[in-house]
């Protein structure tokens, strides 16, 4: 997994360049915080989580993730002993702790849009397999602002982040909920008609059985007489009579057997 250089930013200007990123620190190397901080991080940013030492916060997150990614692209937040704070993200986007949160709320937004106007399976399936990932970051993005709200309990400004974070790990989760349920709304729908069509073909065969057990003792019978062989049997009106209701009892008894056997 590869990391993206991160840009040094305030909430009004970028402080750092790429080239202020050492080989040995993911962090700038104007940051004044104390080494052992530094010495937290390896050569990837991993977790999202944060770290407080000596009156320094840091919080390290995830940018969105993207549908089908795999790299995740951190981003740095800073608050020093004064209560400033400084920003150093990646090159996909730069700004504010707030500006991060945006930018999960306006995906989220942008999916819940989608989600709404899916209509087919694989409508359902495209917002499940963006959502997915973007809710296991918005858990780490929460529990990192939920830790930081924690070490650093005078900063009324991160309860509003915390907050915040709480609410888009919510809507996550109900996205990825709707999307379940959408595939499976669809699935069962589709499961119904199968069954449906089944029980119509199964009665129309049904069907079909009758008839032919009420017609196979008159065609047997008709196909033997039809023969030319003299027997006599149909020779009068009366023996005719007799045959043809023999035969339609029959058929009435086949017919019966079947129906009940059905």
């Amino acid at each position: 997994m590869r990391l993206a250089v991160p840009v040094a930013t305030n909430n009004i200007s970028a402080m750092s360049t790429p080239s202020a990123v050492t080989d040995s620190s993911l962090l700038p190397v104007e940051w004044a915080i104390p080494d052992s901080m530094r010495n937290r991080l390896g050569r990837e940013a991993g977790p999202q989580r944060s770290i407080f030492e000596e009156g320094h916060l840091l919080i390290i997150l995830h940018e969105v993730p993207a549908p089908n990614g795999v790299e995740r692209v951190p981003a740095f937040f800073w608050r020093s002993p004064a209560g400033k704070w400084i920003a150093s993200r990646s090159v996909i986007a730069a700004g504010t702790l707030g500006d991060m949160l945006k930018t999960y709320e306006d995906s989220l937004l942008k999916l819940e849009m989608q989600e709404t106007s899916a209509l087919t399976a694989n409508g359902h399936h495209s917002v499940l397999e963006a959502a997915t990932p973007l809710l296991r970051a918005s858990r780490g993005l929460h529990r990192s602002l939920q830790q930081a709200r924690d070490m650093v309990k005078e900063d009324r400004e991160l309860i509003n982040f915390r907050d915040r974070g709480a609410a888009v790990e919510r809507t996550a989760e109900l996205l990825v909920q709707d999307a379940q349920f959408g595939l499976s709304y669809i699935a069962a729908r589709q499961s119904e008609a199968q069954a449906e069509s089944a029980a119509r073909m199964a009665a129309t065969a049904h069907r079909l059985n009758v008839i032919a057990a009420l017609f196979l003792p008159l065609t047997a019978v008709a196909s033997v007489l039809g023969m030319d062989i003299h027997s006599g049997l149909s020779d009068t009106r009366e023996n005719f009579l007799l045959i043809l209701a023999a035969s339609v009892g029959f058929g009435l008894v086949f017919a019966l057997m079947v129906r009940k056997k059905g």
